[in-house]
């Protein structure tokens, strides 16, 4: 044991050192934003100790989860209520207040035998390689952002602009950055938790972008192999009467092939057309160009190979984590994670075919069942998707607890109902300070009038299926060999649990073929964000089946047969992780060059594209009060439009065009700023653009290279503008296309 200490304890340092040694001044960053997560994964220690007192590693890895999940959102009830400021001060006065809530409950439930339980069988070594996985991960992959740091593509701009316009807020709700006067109406809680962790870390968040993409990275790697770790685990623990042995060198190689599945791996659309086809191109010596192979191919399947006018998208986190974009779904991964890892120790709670006295107190006061409503309530706040989806996982794996009991149908339906109304309470409750000024984006459900190619499900969802369905037909056999028609209190409890999992991933994958939620979408788009988000949490849930069925198979196999079977599954899954190396390269270029590694600013793209309004953004954010509105040209959604409002955290009066029609789910009133906007800018009437200015409570003007570009043409005089008050920044040199950059400030 001392010996696994002093391995694990030297590879930290080790890595740390490497940290230090590669990223220079980055390094400073990342190693705070690292101390900051150990300190929290301790902090909650006796928080995870309660819930996952079964899992050999007490579930540390969620600690770290928990810590900033509870903290931040006590941080961001207090600056609901405008009891305490977002600031650095209030992140660490609420960390501590929540750390001290936690340690006195624990006590008071507990009492000081349980205080010395707490120290004496804290597994240090089991601690230690579990924070030297996640450290590896975190340093890797923030090494790696280096290379392509910068904040611009696809919707990184917008995520970017999230954090520092939270940065500067002092209380909730937080204000549109892109429609100044009213509240953000989207799902902002998880870039308000990076927002978090960077004030808690002491970092900008020029930084905090990117670390927070890494954290995640980190935490969707070292969580699923967390989880899978303990189902592997409780499964060889349970067959050892049968004879089998070593349940933590099996558990080892289940995690590290569900850390493989969900975090590295794509479907198997990768191999096929990025391998096979190629191939086969070659080998007939068909005319014509050898098909190519992009990155995002995997991810936009459906409706575009064939072309046809039903556009969906089928993205997993590998290709997440490399794109780039600090998102809902990506931020969400360790909170599902964590959701599945709470419902896992639920079902060591109670071994099959016991009977237990269920008394109502406890019922209510079920702190797992508690934490599954908290954490359901945050999906509500970050990624609301996700809370129909885990609201029936979790009701599927709770009723399954309480069947095995062998309790009456009647005893058992007054449980699960009455936990299903504990959870959707507790959820209701933590989110409503979210809520309560959120509007619904969605107009109800559709048919799907458009279906997916047979052959293309099977392309992107076949193997893990085979798997679900292998793994079903295993243990129906397995019980055969014991009572002709088993019951559920026969089944082993973690298979179960996993079969349940991939019940509930596949009925994920055909909802979008019956049917989609209605948005703004419309046409051969219809189905887009439903089959989105739905597959994406279809593919992590199956990617955790892929790695403990594979394993299982492998390594406690029923047949040679099924041996078999698990090897060719092992196969795929190496050979589909191949997909995190192709999008690396084509997304970060050739990251063995050092020479190319370009630190972890996320500005970086500004001083690339617009080098002297760069210069301007950093006067506008060490000499413009926060609050401001200063009135930028607002252009279509990703593109290089409103970088102002977005680098500086400054609200401006119109944002990206379409994002701001789904936040809105009303075209008219974007329609009606850009017109006013159009008329600030090139209008004659100097009175009319004085009441738009007042209308829209606009502090300053910026007229700089994007101005120019869009409203030159269009008849924009700067010297008009520079009329409408006083000028405080002006470049000294043109622009690339000639132009000098201002700020006015408004009179």
């Amino acid at each position: 044991m001392r010996f696994g200490r002093y391995l694990y304890g030297g590879g930290c340092i080790l890595v740390l050192c490497l940290v230090y040694g590669l990223m220079g001044d980055d390094s400073g960053p990342v190693l705070t934003w690292w101390l900051t997560l150990l300190f929290l994964g301790l902090a909650f220690y006796p928080l995870s100790k309660s819930l996952f007192h079964s899992f050999t590693d007490h579930g540390y890895i969620f600690s770290k989860v928990l810590g900033f999940l509870c903290s931040g959102y006590m941080m961001f009830l207090l600056g609901s209520l405008r009891i305490m400021k977002f600031s650095g001060t209030g992140v660490w006065v609420s960390t501590l207040l929540t750390m001290a809530l936690v340690w006195g409950i624990y006590y008071f439930c507990t009492k000081k035998k349980g205080m010395q339980k707490l120290f004496s069988e804290m597994p240090v070594d089991v601690f230690l390689s579990r924070e030297l996985f996640f450290l590896a991960g975190f340093a890797i992959f923030a090494y790696l952002k280096g290379f392509n740091p910068s904040a611009y593509g696809t919707e990184r701009m917008m995520d970017y602009g999230f954090m520092t316009g939270m940065a500067r807020t002092e209380y909730f709700p937080v204000q549109d950055f892109w429609f100044a006067g009213e509240n953000l109406n989207y799902y902002y809680f998880g870039q308000y938790l990076m927002t978090f962790l960077t004030k808690l870390s002491g970092n900008e968040v020029v930084y905090g972008y990117n670390l927070g993409l890494s954290m995640c990275f980190a935490l969707c790697m070292s969580l699923s192999f967390s989880l899978v770790y303990q189902w592997m685990f409780a499964h060889t623990e349970d067959q050892e009467k049968e004879g089998q042995k070593h349940p933590g060198r099996v558990a080892t190689f289940a995690g590290i092939m569900a850390s493989l599945a969900v975090t590295f791996a794509a479907n198997c659309h990768y191999i096929i057309f990025n391998f096979l086809v190629p191939m086969v191109w070659e080998i007939l010596g068909l005319e014509g160009q050898t098909p190519s192979y992009w990155f995002a191919d995997s991810t936009r399947y459906i409706g575009y190979h064939p072309d046809v006018n039903d556009k969906t998208a089928h993205e997993y986190p590998a290709y997440s984590f490399l794109l780039g974009d600090l998102h809902a779904h990506v931020i969400n991964i360790f909170v599902v994670l964590t959701i599945l890892a709470i419902l896992f120790a639920c079902t060591r709670a109670l071994k099959a075919g016991e009977k237990r006295e269920w008394k109502w107190k406890e019922l209510f006061l079920d702190l797992s069942v508690l934490m599954i409503g908290f954490l359901i309530g945050i999906c509500m706040m970050e990624n609301y998707w996700d809370f129909p989806i885990y609201y029936v996982v979790a009701g599927a794996i709770l009723l399954a607890i309480h069947l095995r009991s062998g309790d009456s149908a009647l005893s058992v339906g007054a449980r699960i109902g009455t936990q299903g109304i504990i959870v959707l309470t507790v959820a209701t409750v933590i989110s409503l300070p979210f809520s309560l000024q959120f509007h619904a984006m969605t107009n109800g459900f559709a048919r799907a009038e458009d279906h997916t190619r047979w052959y293309q499900l099977l392309i992107l969802w076949g193997m893990p299926v085979a798997l679900l369905v292998g793994h079903f037909v295993s243990m129906a056999v397995r019980c055969k060999t014991k009572s002709f028609r088993p019951s559920i209190r026969e089944l082993d409890h973690t298979d179960l649990y996993v079969l349940l999992i991939g019940l509930c991933a596949s009925g994920l994958i055909l909802i979008p073929e019956v049917m989609y939620v209605v948005d703004i979408y419309t046409g051969g788009y219809k189905r887009f964000n439903t089959m989105f988000k739905l597959s994406y949490q279809a593919f992590i849930m199956l990617g955790l089946l892929t790695g403990y069925v594979t394993a299982k198979w492998i390594a406690r196999p029923q047949s040679a047969a099924q041996r078999k079977w698990g090897i060719i599954a092992g196969i795929v899954v190496l050979w589909s992780c191949g997909y995190f190396k192709t999008a690396l390269d084509d997304s970060f270029g050739d990251v063995t060059d050092p020479e190319r590694h370009k630190g972890l600013r996320a500005d970086a793209f500004i001083y690339e594209y617009r080098p002297m309004d760069a210069e301007a953004v950093k006067w506008i954010n060490a000499s413009v009060p926060s609050g401001s509105v200063v009135l930028e040209a607002n252009g279509d959604s990703y593109t290089l439009y409103n970088f102002v409002s977005v680098l500086t955290g400054l609200p401006t009066v119109l944002g990206w065009h379409t994002h701001e029609w789904l936040w809105h789910n009303d075209l008219d009133p974007v329609d009606l700023r850009a017109a006013d906007i159009l008329e600030i800018y090139t209008g004659t009437d100097l009175q009319k653009k004085q009441e738009l200015l007042q209308k829209y409570n606009v502090d300053y003007i910026y007229i700089g290279s994007n101005e120019y570009e869009k409203y030159g043409q269009s008849g924009m005089d700067p010297q008009i503008l520079l009329e409408m008050g006083e000028v405080v920044y002006y470049s000294t040199t043109p622009d690339m296309q000639g132009n000098l950059i201002y700020l006015v400030k408004v009179r």
